[in-house]
């Protein structure tokens, strides 16, 4: 017996998405350069892409993580400096132990302390800002030849980063998706008492996932200051606004236990669309954040309708049944 076909918040997604590329495309055909496609659309959202596929897993647990561009800025600029020292070795293990220290002591503070996950990420948002800009006093900090390569380098006219990217979706998905760690997070989200109850160590969960999270915050500062050679304190100030809006508007639950990878990778090409495409079409940036918020409006509403439909669907299905 076929399964029967279910119209999902992901192909709504997924509509949105044509429809808006083909809009921008039929307007102004530079949109449809292969250079201008991979080398500016797809190029500019690279690390907010990738924080997004770290943060969901946040979000699903009902947790929130708002100090990643403050992590990225961190991370980024101390491997700038130890790489003036030592290299591109130490610049590069420099970098990486500060996002994965931020981010222990996110998940420290929240799963061991208690401190609710907005109220933590808000004051370390600030603090890892904070040190940067002591530590550079208040200049730029420039990049080095490791993250020059990840920024520039390209296959087959394809920059890396977008590999870097296309891999971290991959191992992300099959994460929540297929092994139980996942469908703990899910748990955690959805009652996390009850979840405790069973014996699954939540602390932990919480724990590894922000660690993760610093983690990538780090592997995506290298590849921003190898695209703009230097970064400020200042440079992570927005970031973290863009990574929630991109998880929300992919269907992830801001209450937790509801969400999925391919979610936030169909809204981050969206977000991808809406960025070049509207910069292509020379409209004002006061016209452009409307944009970007009527489309985050429609997909929300889009998102409540199309689940209210499928659970009345499932109620139907289940009266015939009895």
């Amino acid at each position: 017996m076929k399964q029967k076909f279910r119209f999902t918040f992901n192909w709504a997604l997924l509509i949105i998405f044509v429809v808006l590329f083909t809009v921008i495309a039929c307007i102004n055909s530079v949109f449809l350069s292969f250079d201008y496609l991979i080398g500016v659309m797809l190029r500019n959202i690279v690390e907010i892409g990738m924080m997004a596929l770290a943060v969901t897993l946040i979000i699903i647990t009902g947790g929130i993580d708002l100090s990643v561009g403050s992590t990225l800025v961190l991370s980024a600029m101390i491997g700038g400096i130890a790489a003036t020292k030592g290299g591109s070795a130490l610049g590069i293990s420099a970098a990486l132990l500060v996002g994965m220290g931020c981010g222990l002591f996110n998940g420290l503070l929240i799963a061991k302390i208690k401190i609710s996950p907005l109220v933590t990420t808000l004051a370390t948002m600030y603090l890892y800002m904070g040190l940067a800009r002591s530590i550079s006093k208040g200049d730029s900090v420039y990049s080095y030849p490791a993250s020059e390569w990840l920024g520039y380098t390209e296959f087959a006219r394809i920059p890396v980063q977008l590999f870097v990217y296309v891999l971290l979706a991959i191992i992300f998905w099959f994460l929540l998706s297929k092994t139980t760690l996942g469908r703990k997070l899910y748990a955690i989200g959805l009652n996390e008492n009850t979840t405790v109850f069973c014996g699954i160590n939540t602390d932990n969960i919480k724990i590894f996932i922000y660690f993760l999270s610093g983690l990538i915050c780090a592997i995506a500062g290298f590849i921003w200051l190898g695209r703009f050679t230097s970064v400020k304190y200042d440079a992570g100030t927005s970031l973290a606004l863009k990574v929630v809006t991109v998880i929300v508007l992919g269907g992830t639950s801001i209450m937790g236990g509801i969400g999925d990878i391919k979610g936030t990778v169909l809204a981050t090409l969206i977000i991808a669309v809406l960025n070049s495409g509207l910069t292509v079409l020379r409209i004002p940036i006061a016209a452009q954040t409307i944009v970007h918020g009527l489309v985050l409006v429609i997909s929300l509403v889009s998102y409540f309708i199309i689940n209210d439909r499928m659970g009345k669907g499932r109620v139907a299905a289940v009266d015939k049944t009895a």
